[in-house]
């Protein structure tokens, strides 16, 4: 006991290296580690978790798989608990840390998965408008105004989706072509949604599945992602492969 009196305790800090850092948080590590990324667990897992388990099954939809149909209406829920609520909350962890470019990314494509599955609920009354009727939400989904109107929604996303692809290209390949693959979906949505308004199901019907197809490439990109993530976090002997693209800024900087 008397020698124990003797002994004080080290503050110890771990300091991550701007390719570990970029590989946890998907963003650059432009001047210093972030003071509260050495006092919080990294949320961004949780983001790409909430992604995956969102676009895998929405995906097998579009491409109606085992007769899937409805364009997502039977993942209403997941769709907002899954991939609203889980990208916002991580997106305001992301803030809290000081990652500019996670949060914006979780938090405006969490935002639109809460507008995608709220347009298909009745009480929202967003779609019934377009119906015959004007109060049934089916009718108005599949009417021509409605997706006339809604691939501008579609399209907007595409070009957000192309910000983020270039802005990605500080990180790594696996990430930038999550929005490459992101970038298609939204393009052939609009493109779906636009022939089909305009009566044309068989090219329609074809555009929803090539977005389905490419929503489900980002889907495996997202899963490989989230497996990097925990092996880093759980400190595996082993580090797969992202293709970090960060070094190559560092080099054209340097010149």
């Amino acid at each position: 006991m008397e020698n124990s009196q003797g002994l004080s305790t080290i503050p110890t800090t771990l300091t991550l290296s701007p390719e570990q850092f970029e590989r946890l948080y998907l963003t650059p590590m432009t001047h210093r580690q972030p003071a509260m990324a050495k006092k919080m667990g990294n949320p961004t897992p949780l983001a790409l978790g909430g992604f995956v388990i969102t676009t895998t099954p929405l995906s097998c939809c579009l491409m109606a798989w085992r007769g899937a149909s409805g364009n997502g209406v039977a993942f209403i829920g997941p769709t907002i608990f899954l991939g609203g609520l889980l990208l916002l909350i991580t997106s305001i962890l992301e803030f809290i840390l000081g990652n500019t470019f996670p949060c914006v990314v979780f938090g405006t494509i969490g935002g639109f998965w809460f507008a995608f599955a709220t347009t298909m609920i009745p009480s929202f009354n967003a779609a019934a408008p377009y119906s015959s009727s004007t109060t049934d939400t089916a009718a108005g989904l599949t009417s021509a105004s409605f997706m006339n109107t809604y691939a501008f929604l579609f399209i907007t996303m595409a070009v957000l989706m192309l910000i983020f692809m270039v802005c990605a290209t500080r990180t790594n390949v696996v990430y930038t072509l999550i929005f490459l693959s992101l970038l298609l979906v939204f393009l052939l949505l609009s493109s779906a949604y636009w022939r089909l308004g305009e009566g044309n199901t068989t090219s329609g019907e074809r555009c929803v599945k090539g977005a389905g197809a490419a929503l489900f490439v980002a889907s495996l990109l997202g899963f490989y992602l989230l497996i990097v993530q925990l092996f880093e976090a759980l400190g595996f002997p082993f580090h797969l492969p992202v293709g970090d693209l960060g070094i190559l800024w560092t080099r054209s900087q340097g010149r």
